[in-house]
């Protein structure tokens, strides 16, 4: 049995600011074998990583503001690092291909695609093609089925994975069943030992959002998950270097 992908949530953000440059250095530093980011369109149609619906928890101002609010121009101004401490006031948000030009080319993403628009899931597969990344043992991860076509209808070459979001374990088996999920990225902790049951029973590989304790990466080793994501990639790599599984 093969050991799960560390998966880096937002980078090595337990330990930096999240979806900044140097929380992707440091995740690849702690030895993620996958770095996850999210994906947004500025007003300018600029693909920047950022996580949050609205700015004003990592901005600190802006109340009710979005990311499409503001040009690429406009949030190159702003700090996206002081949030966390304020020695890291110096950090500006990425743009995606800051990301894809800056990152070692062998690095594995997932790209979490925050709105299902059109116009981003274009622009995206236009990028990944442009700077040859196949994401390596990465995805994109989508929020529906509906992105997930959009996907499709610009290409097949990238793996998708559905994220469970707000739905029950119920919900996402029934997707799985009525449609061609590759990859299941769930929401592991509301998950009942017969719904994992039925989960093993899928022609689906599974991640799992997000563990940071050792009791978690022990329940979920014996789960077998394709990967696991974590605030804390170099904590979870030292626990599978340390395990007893077999590589």
């Amino acid at each position: 049995m093969s050991k799960p992908y560390v998966i880096a949530h937002r980078g090595a953000s337990g330990d930096f600011p999240e979806n900044t440059l140097l929380a992707f250095d440091e995740a690849i530093k702690q030895g993620a074998d996958i770095i996850e980011m999210d994906l947004q369109l500025t007003s300018d149609e600029e693909i920047v990583v950022f996580h949050d619906r609205t700015v004003e928890r990592i901005f600190r101002k802006y109340a009710n503001k979005s990311i499409a609010d503001f040009s690429l121009e406009e949030l190159k101004k702003i700090d996206v690092g002081s949030w966390f401490d304020e020695k890291y006031s110096y950090l500006r948000i990425p743009t995606l291909t800051e990301v894809l030009e800056h990152l070692p080319k062998d690095i594995s993403l997932i790209l979490e695609i925050k709105i299902g628009e059109e116009i981003l899931v274009k622009k995206l597969i236009e990028l990944l093609e442009e700077k040859k990344s196949d994401l390596g043992k990465g995805y994109i991860s989508v929020r529906d089925i509906q992105t997930s076509n959009l996907v499709r209808k610009y290409s097949d070459k990238f793996k998708i994975g559905l994220m469970q979001k707000n739905r029950t374990p119920e919900e996402v088996l029934t997707i799985i069943r009525e449609n061609e999920v590759q990859i299941a990225q769930i929401r592991w902790e509301k998950w009942s030992e017969i719904k994992w049951e039925f989960l093993r029973n899928q022609d689906v590989k599974v991640t799992v959002f997000y563990a940071d304790k050792i009791e978690d990466y022990v329940f979920l080793l014996k789960k077998e998950v394709e990967g696991i994501f974590t605030n804390f990639p170099k904590k979870l790599k030292k626990y599978l270097q340390t395990s007893k599984l077999s590589s």
